[in-house]
């Protein structure tokens, strides 16, 4: 295995090369489509559409498409000769190459050659041919020496000055590169300036824009901070800390230092100055969210303070309102637990008093949310004792509609017994999974007058509500009892319209049996012994049909008709000694493709 040195480009060369295919464009032309694939990288542009013109002729000559292919890398286990040719065969694979194509595989990095199905030429010479070239590294100038190879014509001498490259010489070659390359960096200069340009002053107006958020800054700092001064005497000390350091971060965040470095480099590095500018924006954010956070605060604070009053006026009037609401619920004979929310109330409404004089501690906000919470549990309690009361009222007629309920209950509860159990003997059990048994039912009432002796003993104990609530609950599981006629005649109905249809397909593939034993003396031994094995499953699935399980015979029956769906069809090939299986066999056909690619002699080996 020969080293393949890997080419650097000088920036000479590569004008050489641009050159090259400006002054041959004919050269440059590609002919049909793509048919060299350099992903290793070792061909220029120009170089790349030389060698697709040499094998476009090649093609033509050999009358049969031909590929190159330069690959990176290829990892390890591809040393030896039967791996390379795998490799070749997936990479034919992979490109959908057709059968009838030849190719040209390289390895530059790892050092090997493989040429495959290349009609009417030696491999080898092919191999030969290019070899030299590769050593040197020259791989555009070996794959068209392979190419001529291919095509049968002589190839030129390696180092012959007139085998190919520009008319004139060298030296007219070199000036001429020489100003293509001044020209060149002529160009890039103004390019890279003008760019350079388009910074600038793309910084310069972002940072002239940094003025308008600046300014909110400074108006928002000398707001919030005389807010600060003015509300100082309503803040709690805890408070007051907080704010005060939320401004002195804002004000301290840094974003001004990043803005001065910025405008120090904006005309030499516009895109550092740029760098810089956006990181103290975000500074500048964040001072301005901290400003807005604190001026919430104090807002926060002064708005509890100037509704801790009002919020209190409206405490005192729900607590009166839940007294006189004990005191009714009490005449009407109402267990009631008195909720005396007096003292806490007090409390709250003297901290408020003096907080003039404790401004140190004092924090409206906590206060207020006391009183809300004060005013919420007066305002349950009240609305509980009247709940009570107007249950109170509505117990008679619950109670008479319940024992209603109850009764009709009973009677339709007898009568679905008698239902379910012809049900389930017509149907099995399976049938009516999903409707309740009578014995569930008859739990259910049970409950149900349970609940009622509680009802009375709960309104002779004065819980109205309580009562009613459990009444209500036993009405809930009579009318229960009175829904599950309706749900066993839908599920009855349903099982019906199935155990029907089960019959129905029962007898479609009784009439298929029939047919396929008509026909069993044209059948071969595999085929008889499919028929034996599709009888022997279909009279199991009788007997669960008519013994009883017939909602798992109906499963047996779609099963057969997937399996045996050709049983019994005439057109399925019965024939004396033909050995055809019926609906002809797996699906598929054989593996796709046509078997391994190539089919030619892998010549070459190592460069």
């Amino acid at each position: 295995m020969i080293y393949v040195p890997r080419r650097t480009a000088s920036p000479l060369c590569t004008l050489a090369a641009v050159l090259a295919f400006v002054t041959l464009p004919s050269a440059a032309t590609a002919q049909g489509p793509d048919t060299v694939f350099d992903d290793a990288g070792e061909l220029s542009g120009p170089e790349e559409q030389q060698v697709q013109q040499a094998f476009d002729a090649a093609q033509e000559e050999a009358g049969q498409p031909i590929y190159a292919f330069l690959t990176p890398d290829t990892g390890v286990g591809v040393d030896d000769v039967a791996a390379q040719q795998e490799l070749v065969n997936q990479e034919a694979r992979a490109e959908n190459l057709p059968q009838d194509a030849g190719i040209v595989f390289v390895a530059p990095d790892d050092g090997w050659v493989q040429s495959a199905n290349l009609d009417g030429v030696s491999e080898q010479e092919v191999y030969e041919t290019m070899v030299p070239y590769f050593g040197e590294g020259n791989f555009a100038a070996g794959l068209e020496a392979g190419a001529g190879e291919i095509a049968g014509e002589p190839v030129a001498a390696r180092g012959d000055p007139g085998a190919g490259g520009l008319p004139g010489g060298g030296l007219p070659l070199l000036l001429l590169v020489a100003a293509v390359g001044a020209f060149l960096l002529f160009r890039n200069r103004r390019t890279n300036k003008r760019r350079l340009e388009e910074e600038r002053r793309t910084a310069e107006e972002e940072f002239a824009g940094l003025t308008t958020r600046l300014d909110e800054f400074d108006g928002k700092e000398r707001l919030v901070s005389g807010y600060l001064e003015a509300q100082r005497p309503l803040l709690d000390e805890q408070t007051e800390g907080r704010i005060e350091k939320k401004i002195s971060d804002a004000k301290t965040a840094g974003f001004a230092r990043e803005f001065n470095d910025a405008s120090s480099t904006l005309t030499s590095d516009p895109i550092s100055a740029r760098r810089k500018m956006e990181g103290g924006r975000a500074l500048l954010e964040g001072s301005l969210q901290k400003l807005d956070e604190a001026e919430k605060t104090i807002d926060d604070y002064r708005n509890a303070d100037a509704a801790l009053d009002g919020k209190l006026g409206a405490a005192k009037e729900e607590l009166r309102a839940a007294e006189e609401a004990e005191e009714a619920a009490l005449a009407e004979g109402v267990a009631v637990e008195r909720l005396d929310l007096r003292p806490e109330y007090d409390r709250l409404a003297r901290q408020a008093a003096d907080r003039a004089a404790r401004r140190d501690e004092f924090d409206p906000r906590q206060n207020l949310a006391a009183v809300d919470a004060l005013t919420e549990q007066a305002r349950t309690h009240r609305a509980a004792l009247q709940d009570e009361v107007a249950a109170r009222d509505a117990l008679p007629d619950e109670r008479h509609s319940t024992e209603g309920a109850l009764a009709r209950a009973r009677g339709s509860l007898r009568a679905y017994e008698r239902s379910h159990q012809r049900a389930l003997e017509e149907f099995g059990p399976a049938a009516l999974e999903e409707v309740p048994s009578p014995g569930e039912l008859s739990t259910g009432l049970l409950h149900a007058e349970g609940c009622v002796d509680r009802a009375d003993r709960a309104q002779s104990a004065g819980r109205f509500a309580g009562a009613r609530s459990l009444l209500r609950e036993a009405s809930e599981l009579a009318a229960e009892v009175m829904r599950a006629p309706g749900r066993l005649k839908a599920a009855t109905a349903a099982a019906d319209r199935k155990k029907r249809e089960g019959e129905e397909k029962l007898n479609e593939l009784e009439a298929r049996l029939a047919q396929a034993k008509a026909n069993e003396h044209l059948m071969d031994p595999y085929q008889r012994q499919r028929l034996r094995d599709y009888e022997y499953q279909l009279g199991n699935a009788r007997y669960g049909f008519f013994g009883g399980d017939w909602l798992t015979a109906l499963l047996l029956f779609e099963a057969l008709d997937n399996d045996y769906m050709y049983m019994g069809d005439p057109s399925a090939g019965f024939g004396e000694g033909t050995g055809d299986d019926w609906g002809g066999g797996d699906f598929g056909g054989g593996d796709w493709g046509g078997g391994g690619f190539g089919g030619g002699d892998f010549g070459g080996g190592d460069f």
